[in-house]
């Protein structure tokens, strides 16, 4: 694949910012002109302490997507946990307004729905399924890996794994308090519910994982627990032995991009 390392202005976020990205190539092929392709895309996001290169660095997803048509966007969101901060950068905005359209003009990448797919891990697990439940207009398919789903009820198990001594008050920079939190648009539980009630568009495909020895585990199995028994949403769950860290990660990468169907294969269950 055509590896692409950009920087480019954000209107969203008013300043430049990186990202990398995947292209499909044919390599050892005469290239052919195909102005008119349009190409499936996965919207790669990282976790709270890595930025765009994460996944190049750490994961296999160039190995695994290569030969199969699909471009992958691996935005830098900082810090952000891909939200509208209520004392920073709109970040939502900037994923949800902006990249896509970036991305379609710059890589031929499909806008359609149907096309676009959106998967993380800590951080980025909860931004992805928050942004596929909040605009399913946009994402057909949606899946966190050791999701921060509720990074407040995390700190009651897993502060160990917050090394940065202002995660707290990022946090309360990020959604504003753990009160305001709660029963608001960055809530995974009000979003699942403002999502069944919609009638507009079908809900995304969602695919949420987590390993047992992982300190996030129990807000996974709580947020697991609430859309199993609150909710009618189709949710593809998977738990293993694991903990938060890339083997976990890179074993169920490949899972995830099979269960979307963006790359062949069959997984025991799915």
């Amino acid at each position: 694949m055509a590896l692409v390392n950009m920087d480019f202005f954000s209107y969203y976020l008013g300043m430049d910012t990186p990202m990398t990205v995947l292209l499909p190539e044919r390599r050892g092929f005469e290239p052919k002109p195909e102005p008119d392709k349009k190409y499936p895309v996965l919207y790669l996001l990282h976790g709270h302490a890595d930025d765009n290169t994460a996944w190049i660095r750490k994961s296999n997803i160039e190995m695994l997507v290569r030969d199969f048509g699909i471009i992958v966007v691996m935005p830098t969101a900082h810090r952000s946990f891909y939200t509208n901060s209520r004392h920073g950068h709109a970040y939502s905005d900037y994923l949800t307004k902006e990249l896509p359209v970036v991305a379609a003009n710059l890589f031929h990448a499909s806008m359609r729905r149907e096309d676009t797919y959106i998967a993380g891990l800590s951080m980025g697990g909860y931004g992805a399924i928050k942004l596929a439940m909040a605009h399913p207009e946009i994402y057909g398919h949606a899946a966190s890996m050791s999701g921060a789903s509720d990074a407040y009820g995390a700190l009651n198990g897993a502060k160990g794994m917050f090394s940065v001594p202002d995660f707290i008050a990022n946090l309360d920079n990020v959604f504003g308090s753990k009160e305001e939190f709660y029963g608001s648009e960055n809530d995974l539980k009000y979003l699942s519910k403002t999502l069944e009630a919609r009638t507009d568009v079908p809900a995304p495909q969602m695919y949420m994982c987590c390993g047992t020895e992982d300190p996030l585990y129990p807000v996974y199995f709580d947020i697991r627990n609430y859309l199993e028994r609150e909710t009618n949403l189709a949710v593809r769950f998977d738990e293993r032995r694991g903990s938060h860290n890339w083997d976990f990660w890179n074993e169920e990468l490949p899972l995830i991009l099979q269960y979307f169907g963006l790359i062949p294969g069959q997984t025991s269950g799915l």
